[in-house]
């Protein structure tokens, strides 16, 4: 009697990949968890170095924090460029999670300026704390002014740390989506994503990591909300929105600059505050 060959039935191997389909949609999604994972476990330790880097350069120019600049004759400044004396690393200056075609790069002429390696398309994907609501200030910030040499030049000083009532609880970088300017405040913090539907789609399912102006880093969870056409994102536990200002008692002019009362900068962003203002939170 001939030798059979012993081969898969056509039933047998569709049931194989069958099986095999069901173990891939299973464990997908556990594999893209855990990759994300780690890229969140890299960027708390940009973070970190991030945070230390700003509070050594503090205790390195009189207890003061960095500058931006812009116009006149020289080039932008932005106040990350000289934190790289004490990082030097431009590579912690990217998330893992960031898209890459988001951001923009720092300039030669400024990297020059302050011996920074020139971008080469590498971009700068945090965001430093200029207050809740950006133009009304509140954060790490003194006012813009423009000095008279170089003309037109526009510098917005560091704050002294003596005017932070509460280092260890006031944000100084985190995960941010800014295209024109490295900014954190909740109304540009998605600024590069207003497609967003929901909160677990913003960047690490919504849980940013930030550093604070006394060097330590953590992770938190944010919530976005609708507003006026545009999405903001806070942190979800309503007392930590007040870690965007140097002095959460410090009035500031949002009626100037947002059409809302004025009032003190720690209290702008309540749930009652942004429900009044017409604000509309996205699902989880």
């Amino acid at each position: 009697m001939a030798n059979r060959k012993n081969a898969f039935t056509l039933i047998e191997l569709l049931v194989v990949i069958a099986i095999i389909a069901i173990l891939a949609a299973i464990l997908f999604p556990v594999f893209a968890q855990a990759r994300e994972k780690a890229r969140q476990t890299s960027c708390l330790s940009n973070m970190k170095q991030m945070g230390l880097s700003y509070a050594m350069y503090v205790q390195d120019y009189d207890e003061t924090g960095p500058f931006v600049a812009k116009g006149g004759d020289l080039p932008s400044i932005a106040e990350y460029l000289p934190l790289y004396p004490y990082n030097k690393s431009v590579d912690i200056w990217k998330c893992p999670s960031a898209d890459p075609s988001r951001n923009d790069g720092w300039s030669d002429s400024a990297a020059d300026l302050y011996g920074v390696p020139r971008s080469n398309g590498r971009k700068f994907t945090y965001g430093f704390n200029w207050g809740p609501l950006i133009y009304a200030g509140g954060g790490l910030l003194s006012e813009e002014f423009t000095l008279t040499n170089p003309a037109g030049r526009q510098v917005q000083y560091g704050k002294p740390i003596a005017s932070i009532v509460a280092p260890a609880d006031v944000f100084v970088y985190m995960d941010s989506y800014d295209t024109y300017r490295p900014t954190n405040g909740a109304d540009w913090l998605l600024d590069s994503t207003q497609d967003i539907t929901k909160n677990s789609a913003m960047r690490h399912g919504g849980r940013f990591n930030v550093c604070f102006a006394d060097g330590h880093a953590k992770n938190m969870k944010f919530i976005a909300f609708a507003l006026g056409g545009r999405k903001y994102a806070v942190p979800s536990i309503e007392s930590d929105r007040a870690k965007w200002c140097a002095d959460p008692n410090e009035v500031r002019p949002y009626n100037a600059f947002y059409g809302i009362p004025d009032q003190p900068c720690g209290t702008v962003l309540t749930n009652a505050n942004i429900t009044a203002f017409g604000g509309t939170f996205l699902p989880e």
